[in-house]
């Protein structure tokens, strides 16, 4: 009996070895390695203990995927590599992107093929195949051989429905894009070169937040330059907040909690409804409701603008941030009586009325500031 179930153990094992085998057979795939020095590190991460670095070419038997990693065996020890720097050509093709004008899509794998076509920056292609430093790919529907150091290669199987501009690309398109940016009030003239740097990514990522995107990381893709080319949509650097603050608007009594939260000495932002710029402006004063001054000059200049090039006792609705939430609120431009600071421009302080705050001459709401908070609120739900 202990023979037999002995015996019946064994073979269980076998096939579980066996089974065990087949199926890593089954799962592991070949991986070619797409760039010099490509760390192979101990854990799925970038910080982790790097194991060996692998030279361009390098093939590697790939375990298993694990979101953005693959996990392989190199030197019969297990690591783990980007997939941004492992081909797998398991399902067909790998999206990649041209990094500068001009690179051009060959005949064959050599310098001295002919021509198929030109391509730009950010344009996508597809790799199929990789043959020593040369990429067979197909752009436009046009197949053809292209040098490693012209592409970026991405984790997708597909270029990812179109172009895409980031770091360290050069060309007509990247010129474009920083002409939108320029017009958007993003980044400054001197910005406009053709080359996508620092200054770039950091324009691209700004507009990314104030529109609210999920995937803010200052590259350039094809949901960010459809946004930014939308001739409908009108997002300018100064209007910024108006966007970004839409759905986020509450009211909240002067009296019910409302001067707590906007304390004296607080520094917040006030953005106007109507014309969507935003300024800084700090609450010094004010028993009823707010006694505030723009904190700069440059706060003043804009302050101006909103009020149409002069100072007026017209009440305005805007949205005051402070502390993480925005209120309905309404104030005026004129400067009149304080004037704590003398060199923000600004001759005297205005005022900022929260829903039910009041007039201190009369002791009383002012219709006119109640209405237009609750216009605030209205244009902000």
């Amino acid at each position: 009996m202990r023979r037999k179930l002995k015996s019946g153990l064994l073979l269980m094992l076998a096939a579980l070895t066996l089974f065990s085998q087949n199926s890593f057979a089954r799962e592991a795939q070949t991986g070619i390695v797409t760039a010099d020095g490509v760390n192979v590190r101990a854990l799925p991460d970038r910080e982790a203990e790097v194991l060996a670095k692998v030279a361009l070419g390098t093939e590697l038997t790939v375990i298993s995927n694990e979101s953005g990693w693959y996990r392989i065996l190199y030197d019969d020890d297990v690591g783990y590599i980007s997939k941004d720097y492992l081909f797998v050509n398991a399902s067909g093709s790998r999206g990649a992107y041209v990094q500068t004008d001009g690179a051009t899509l060959r005949g064959g794998p050599g310098q001295d093929a002919y021509v198929v076509t030109k391509l730009y920056a950010g344009q996508g292609v597809k790799v199929k195949a990789i043959i020593g430093e040369w990429y067979f790919a197909v752009a436009n529907e046009q197949p053809g051989y292209i040098h490693r150091t012209y592409l970026t290669m991405t984790e997708s199987t597909t270029a990812a429905g179109g172009s895409r501009l980031e770091m360290g690309m050069e060309g007509a398109e990247v010129k474009k894009l920083q002409q939108e940016l320029y017009d958007r009030g993003f980044i400054t003239k001197a910005n406009i070169t053709g080359t996508y740097g620092a200054n770039t990514r950091a324009a691209v990522l700004d507009f990314q937040k104030a529109m609210g995107m999920e995937a803010a990381d200052g590259i350039a893709g094809p949901k960010t330059l459809n946004a930014i080319y939308d001739s409908a949509n009108k997002l300018k650097k100064e209007t910024a907040n108006l966007t970004k603050l839409k759905g986020t608007v509450v009211l909240l009594d002067w009296f019910k909690g409302g001067s707590e939260w906007l304390n004296k000495g607080a520094r917040f932002t006030i953005t106007d409804v109507k014309t969507g710029l935003s300024f800084r402006a700090r609450r010094f004063g004010g028993w009823y409701h707010a006694d505030c001054e723009p904190i700069t000059a440059a706060d003043t200049v804009v302050m101006k603008r909103i009020s149409g090039g002069k100072w007026s006792w017209n009440r305005r609705a805007i949205w005051v941030t402070y502390g993480g939430k925005t209120v309905a609120a309404s104030m005026h431009t004129m400067p009149h009586m304080s004037n704590p600071t003398r060199s923000n421009n600004f001759d005297g302080h205005f005022c900022v009325h929260l829903k039910n705050s009041k007039v201190h001459e009369t002791s009383k709401p002012c219709p006119r500031h109640q209405a237009c908070v609750q216009s605030a609120y209205k244009s902000g739900k």
